[in-house]
Order: C-alpha cells, then structure tokens, then sequence
C-alpha cells in the first residue's frame, strides 16, 4: 500500500487499511478521536444527549470540583478570565456589529494603559475594522537596563 501523510503530524506512514487516515501514535490516535466526536455530537442527536447526560451525572457527583480546580490553579483561572474576555468580543462582534464599531478606537502608541493580565503571554488579537482573521501573536516583555 502506498504511505500518505498523517492529518495530525504530517509524517509519511503506511495504512493498514483504505479506511486508516491517522497514523498508529498516541497523540494522532487522540486527534483522531476528538475529530470523531466532534463530527458525532454535531450529527447525532442521540449521542449528543447521552453525552450531556453523563455530564450532567457526572457534575452532579463532584460538585465543587471547579471550585477546588480555580482555588488549586489560580495562574489557568487568571488565564481563562483574560480568554474570555476574548471570546465575549468575538460573540459581541458577531451578534451586534452596528454596537461594536462603536467602541472601537484607533490604537495610539501614548495611549496604552498596563493590562491586568500582564503583558508576556499568547494573544488573540481581533480585528475590529479591517476584514481580516483573527492573528495569535506573542509578546514578551524586554526589561531595559538602566543607565
């Protein structure tokens, strides 16, 4: 059988069978999977619900577990807090695009104020008046020597 390309890894590997698409590692067998349940829960109502079900059991067995998770990972939950102020703009911008044109500014070098979340990290950033995708960048913070 001829190799073909791995979706997750792009390494060349030899299927076993016409049906293989992933190669046999770890961590393209787990891409695999989350592909197959992603595609599942979007068209198939009954796993879908079988899956909410067991969720909510599960949630129900372990109810402070997202408490204790946030108190024992305060650096994940100041992370997330920062993320979803991303994903609040991006719902924003998709449910009411007359209101966010509104607030937007035109960026100015003077005018930047210290974030809370501190400025090393990965970002998002989300344009709000050019047509353009979104582009993750990273920032890193230089300290200056002092004279």
């Amino acid at each position: 059988m001829e190799t073909i390309p791995c979706p997750n890894c792009n390494t060349f590997f030899t299927p076993r069978n016409s049906l293989q698409t992933f190669c046999s590692g770890p961590d393209c067998q787990r891409a695999r999977k989350n592909l197959w349940q992603k595609q599942t829960l979007a068209t198939d109502p009954e796993y879908k619900e079988a899956q909410d079900l067991a969720q909510k059991k599960w949630l129900q067995n372990n109810p402070d577990y997202w408490k204790q998770y946030r108190e024992n990972n305060p650096d994940k939950t100041q992370r997330n807090r920062c993320l979803q102020q991303v994903r609040n703009l991006k719902r924003n911008k998709l449910q009411e695009p007359s209101q966010s044109l509104k607030t937007v500014g035109i960026a100015k070098m003077d005018a930047s104020k210290a974030s809370r979340c501190g400025l090393s990290g990965e970002y998002w950033m989300i344009p709000m008046i050019a047509k353009m995708d979104p582009v993750k960048i990273y920032i890193t913070v230089i300290p200056v020597s002092s004279p």
